[in-house]
């Protein structure tokens, strides 16, 4: 995308923010978390969406950490690193969060890295041995890379940032979302929301566009490093509630998706190939595939030659000292790479033509299809593309890289309550899993278990379902996903994803038993169940709802809760959403009849309803415990403690470092040969020459205290030069200072008495003899403060000095500036005798009309006007 188009889009994004506090921390970040890559977003008053940038200026950042020595690397830092250290570096990571140690992602990790990935004895989920005294969970891995994005954020924002909305595949489990959550948790952020990748393209998309009432359909192709997404959305102006006014809508209508097919395959593809050429131009002793070093730097250069092939058809691959001393050199061809990757390419159209066939429509139906993520510049891809859809639907009008994390940062606005939306977008975000209710009915054991739809495939995301249960004691029921992508899924547990277990009904039955065989309606168990807006599944609530007989045995607060209209929500089948809450009853005032019909009202049986326990149990990859996250965020105050004080470290080196460098060509300059000895110069000169030898020799494992102290004896040295310097510098524009503040009090005074009647001056002759006291004295110490300069030699302290002069003549010029600031005095106003003969005010009041037009003839008004006058003479005197 132009550089222009972007900076429009933001623009026009800016336009529709308006800011609830300025003066609040309103900053909201949101991070693109992928398989090779993360952004980070940003927007806050002042500082308009747009990407955070990270320490090396760039505008995304490799998912990556290496972990060394107690040391923490990322990005580029850790790809560099990669080679040297294989087995504790970890990229990737996004294929295994969530996911068992026996998942085929899990097992794939393993044959492509060299890490030391073992099974969680706890959680049965990958865990990565560092050393003896250190195993790092995927969340918390994970969780450096989310404090990382928050450090651009806050180097961006000026500010510590923690709103943060993150985006995640539509295809990601209930554990692969809590697992990321998980992970924001440990790194100090505060979650809003999950949002879907191309979900999140799809609000950028609509930001700058109008739609009509009429729905139009695009399909946001998504193809990463690690899978593709084609996500079917619609756009339309919709009605707001009841009003009449319109407001943009998207709608996710269907997805579809490759889990495995992503750019990352063609790398691992290409790497071999690569192997393979080495083997056969070299013939090495062993076998190159058995180093883990040399594989890694393979797989850096194949992703390097993919991306030079995507543009050209042939490059060349060079590493040097690859293996066994041997450098390497091949050339590689597109078509080799497209021959390599044919059976990848066959899967190409596949997510469309699922999202298609599940919203029920045709490519006609499209009006396009924009293409999103890394590896759709692959030239193939947008061929297999283009025979699939079409040339003339291929859209590139997105920023493929940065839509999605700029679509989740304006979600971020649109859900923290420091900003306030111009511009509402209203989104339809859908599940790509049916979720089922699974449960044992009471009676006979062999009775079959009854499942129920709670939430369709494609169902919208952010509602709740309400279940009614006819049940007579404690029970429970199992919460899982309708339709699993593989049959290994299924093996592997991964289509649970808890069990719910109600208490509280065994007692509450018990209870209220009486009441029970007296009733006419058997008591109903209801558990709200909601589907978040973040895509995770949670029970919220239930009950169980009793007809009471007695009044009396209803509770104060049930009492309460019943005058105020309080009304069980209706029974719902699968398909039903929650029943809207009921408005408060009216009161107004009761007659006697109207009391005596209430008494015997509250005679007749009531619904009393009764809070349940409700216990979740996850059942498939179980999340971290707060055992693990203590552990956990123990280690990461550690490692952060051990990052400040390598900061501080790196700073006083660099301090140093620079300080040297800087003096030593400051050395060099004319002044400072006129203000400063030969004897001077050299000590200095010695001393940054030792102090720069040691910088690269014993100083290199130096303390921070150690670099600190070398500092400051370098800076008396160089400071008293530095300080004659700019004296020397400065003196005659110091002089002429003293003049012109002298000049210009002199010229007032003379102003003032020369021009202005005695009798019309309102300055005493007192207040001028005392400024001209002061400009004599400042002259005075001027004329000997600069015979006294001129009589010093330049390498010794100057008794001249700036600062002196700057006070000096500060005290004279506001000296003058009171003199200047004072006003004349008012003229006394003149109390007018009645006439005689006449009655008086004493004797005889005046209408409040006559008080206002004595008011009128205040002389007030020609004072102010006498007073204006006179400042302004004054001035132009001046």
């Amino acid at each position: 995308m132009p550089n222009r188009i972007i900076t429009l889009l933001c623009l026009a994004v800016a336009l529709m923010l308006a800011f609830v506090s300025s003066g609040a921390r309103a900053a909201v970040m949101s991070i693109d978390y992928g398989t090779e890559w993360f952004k980070v977003g940003l927007i806050k008053p002042g500082i308009p969406l747009d990407v955070a940038l990270n320490k090396d200026s760039k505008r995304k950042t490799q998912a990556m950490v290496t972990l060394r020595e107690d040391q923490r690397v990322y990005g580029s830092d850790s790809l560099a690193l990669a080679g040297r250290f294989p087995q504790s570096t970890f990229p990737n990571l996004k294929n295994l969060i969530g996911k068992p140690y026996d998942d085929k992602h899990c097992v794939e990790y393993r044959n492509r890295f060299v890490n030391n990935m073992i099974s969680n004895p706890d959680r049965g989920t990958p865990l990565f041995h560092l050393d003896d005294k250190t195993d790092l969970t995927v969340e918390e891995l994970i969780a450096y890379q989310f404090q990382n994005a928050r450090e651009q954020a806050r180097n961006t924002a000026g500010e510590d940032v923690k709103d943060v909305v993150i985006t995640v595949t539509p295809f990601a489990t209930q554990y692969e979302r809590q697992a990321i959550l998980d992970a924001a948790e440990l790194a100090g952020l505060n979650v809003l929301s999950l949002i879907h990748d191309e979900t999140a393209v799809a609000l950028n998309y609509a930001v700058s566009r109008e739609f009509s009432n009429t729905p139009e359909y695009h399909i946001f192709y998504d193809m990463g490093a690690g899978s593709t997404v084609a996500s079917l959305v619609s756009f339309s102006n919709v009605k707001e509630g009841k009003s009449k006014k319109t407001v943009p809508q998207l709608e996710v209508k269907a997805v579809g998706f490759d889990r495995t097919l992503g750019g990352h395959e063609f790398d691992v593809r290409l790497r071999d190939l690569l192997a393979d050429k080495f083997m056969q131009q070299h013939k090495p002793t062993s076998d190159i595939r058995q180093s883990n070093t040399a594989m890694a730097r393979l797989l850096k250069e194949a992703t390097r030659v993919k991306q030079i092939l995507s543009a050209n058809q042939e490059t060349s691959a060079s590493v040097e000292s690859l293996f066994e001393d041997i450098d390497f050199k091949v050339k590689v061809t597109r078509a080799e790479l497209e021959n390599l990757c044919a059976d990848l390419l066959d899967r190409v159209q596949g997510p469309i033509q699922a999202a298609l066939e599940a919203a029920g429509m045709k490519v006609d139906n499209i009006k396009s299809l924009v293409l999103v993520g890394g590896s759709v510049r692959i030239p193939a891809v947008q061929r297999h593309l283009s025979q699939t859809v079409g040339a003339d639907k291929i859209a590139k009008n997105v920023n493929g890289d940065e839509a999605a994390v700029l679509g989740a940062a304006f979600r971020g606005a649109s859900l923290s309550n420091q900003f306030r939306l111009t511009k509402q977008i209203k989104i339809k975000d859908i599940t790509v899993y049916p979720i089922e209710v699974t449960y044992q009915p009471e009676g006979p054991q062999d009775r079959k278990p009854i499942h129920t739809v709670l939430f369709n495939e494609f169902g919208t995301i952010g509602t709740r379902k309400i279940m009614t249960f006819k049940r007579e004691s404690d029970f429970d029921f199992d919460l899982i996903y309708g339709k699993s992508v593989e049959q290994q899924d299924a093996d592997l547990g991964m289509n649970q994803i808890a069990k719910v277990k109600v208490t509280g009904l065994t007692e509450a039955l018990e209870k209220y038993q009486e009441d029970i065989k007296a009733s006419e309606q058997p008591p109903k168990v209801k558990v709200a169940i909601d589907l978040t807006n973040s895509g995770l599944v949670s029970v919220a609530e239930a009950s169980v709802s009793i007809q009471v007989k007695d009044p009396s045995s209803s509770t104060f607060s049930d009492k309460v809760k019943s005058f105020f209209g309080s009304k069980d929500e209706e029974s719902s089948n699968e398909d039903d959403k929650e029943a809207p809450a009921q408005d408060q009853n009216k009161t107004e005032p009761e007659n006697q009849d109207d009391k005596k019909a209430e008494d015997a009202k509250d005679k007749e049986p009531t619904m009393k309803k009764i809070t349940l326990q409700v216990q979740v149990i996850p059942t498939g990859p179980p999340p971290m415990t707060q055992q693990e996250k203590m552990v956990a965020q123990n280690r990461i105050r550690e490692l952060d403690a051990l990052d400040e004080k390598r900061r501080l470290w790196e700073e006083s080196r660099n301090n140093l470092e620079s300080f040297v460098y800087r003096v030593q060509d400051f050395l060099y300059d004319d002044i400072v040969s006129i203000i400063s000895t030969e004897e001077q110069q050299e000590t200095l000169r010695e001393q940054l020459s030792e102090t720069s030898d040691w910088l690269y020799d014993e100083g290199e494992s130096a303390d921070t205290a150690v670099y600190l102290e070398r500092l400051r004896k370098l800076q008396q040295l160089e400071r008293p030069i530095t300080f004659r310097r700019q004296e020397f510098i400065q003196r005659s524009d110091n002089i002429d200072k003293i003049t012109s503040s002298v000049e210009l009090a002199r010229a007032f005074v003379d102003g003032i008495r020369s021009k202005t009647e005695e009798e019309e001056r309102y300055h005493t002759d007192e207040e001028l003899d005392s400024l001209l006291e002061h400009t004599d004295r400042l002259e005075k110490w001027k004329n000997d403060k600069v015979t006294a300069q001129e009589q010093l030699p330049n390498h010794v302290e100057p008794v001249f000095t700036t600062a002196e002069t700057r006070r000096r003549c500060q005290e004279l010029d506001d000296a003058l500036m009171k003199l200047m600031r004072k006003k004349k005095p008012k003229a006394k106003k003149q109390q007018q005798q009645p006439p005689k003969n006449e009655t008086s005010q004493e004797d005889e009041p005046t209408t409040h009309q006559e008080n206002e037009k004595d008011d009128s003839t205040d002389e007030k008004p020609s004072s102010n006007n006498d007073e204006k006058q006179e400042e302004q003479r004054d001035h132009d005197e001046l």
